[in-house]
């Protein structure tokens, strides 16, 4: 449990060949507004200078914990030996290639200080080089909201370190490349999900990311999931069949016409038809096309 003589917050965040990005990522919690916390580091097997990058910030600055580990162990374990040693009342994540807004911190521990009744927030993220786009996820996260798509943002995530010890809550090694989307299914029948409605991390879209790597992994995985909160959701079979996350509507009953994948609609089940971004339709997904008044949210 904290005491008094730990810091409020406890930063965590993996690293693994994180020599070209991980100064900028440890740079951008240092100079953060809010400083009572710990920053916990760990190298997971790195084969190139990451752990040499990590050590020099240790000794410029007292809040690092430097864990080193010599062989690999995998995001999912890393991810488990850091929430163990956490001892701050709440627990943030970072990854070694995203950069957070100088206000993250401030922002996070303020909104869960004034909703004891929230075990974790995240927040809008803006993704940066290979991609270009600010992430607008909704304000309270819903089962519903978790059936149609992952929206917590992981490295943004700032967790209730009570609510984690309390459920034993950790990351699942079966649900690996999607080892967050799994904790938030979980954790969603227990405590309240929120994301602060501002833009708090820049996220780095690059080659490198698990989620471009193991793209087709994610989406098996991903379904595993859907199920599984769609069990949660309701008994009813049609409406199971109308949340699910693949919807195909036939013409006469037997041929394919439209195929309803969360927020995209397939001509002929494969012709990339209407996408939704936002607040508009998007005509073959590019040309803006409806514009819903009702919807704030992106799907990223």
């Amino acid at each position: 449990m904290p005491t008094k003589t730990n810091p409020k917050v406890s930063v965590l965040m993996p690293a693994y060949n994180s020599e070209k990005y991980i100064a900028e990522a440890i740079e951008s919690i240092l100079n953060q507004t809010f400083t009572d916390f710990e920053f916990i580091i760990i190298n997971d097997g790195s084969t190139d200078n990451t752990a040499k990058i990590v050590k020099d910030y240790a000794k410029r600055d007292k809040r690092i914990r430097f864990i080193n580990h010599s062989k690999n162990k995998g995001i999912v374990g890393v991810l488990n030996e850091g929430l163990d040693l956490c001892v701050g009342e709440y627990v943030a994540r970072m990854d070694s290639d995203d950069i957070s807004l100088p206000e993250r911190l401030e922002i996070q521990v303020k909104y869960l200080d004034e909703n004891p009744e929230c075990g974790l927030v995240s927040g809008w993220y803006q993704k940066f080089g290979d991609s270009d786009r600010i992430c607008h996820l909704p304000k309270d996260v819903k089962i519903y909201d978790l059936i149609e798509n992952c929206c917590v943002c992981h490295p943004l995530v700032m967790l209730r370190k009570s609510v984690i010890d309390k459920y034993n809550f950790r990351y699942n090694n079966d649900y690996k490349c999607a080892e967050d989307y799994e904790l938030w299914s979980r954790m969603i029948n227990v405590t309240r999900i929120c994301n602060v409605q501002k833009i708090l991390l820049k996220y780095r879209w690059h080659d490198g990311n698990i989620s471009v790597k193991n793209n087709n992994i994610q989406k098996q995985l991903a379904n595993r999931i859907h199920n599984k909160l769609i069990g949660m959701f309701t008994d009813n079979e049609m409406t199971k069949l109308k949340l699910s996350p693949k919807y195909n509507q036939y013409l006469f009953g037997f041929i394919p016409l439209f195929r309803i994948k969360q927020k995209r609609i397939y001509l002929f089940c494969f012709i990339p038809f209407l996408k939704l971004r936002g607040m508009w339709w998007y005509l073959f997904g590019i040309i803006p096309f409806i514009k819903n008044q009702g919807s704030k949210n992106e799907n990223c």
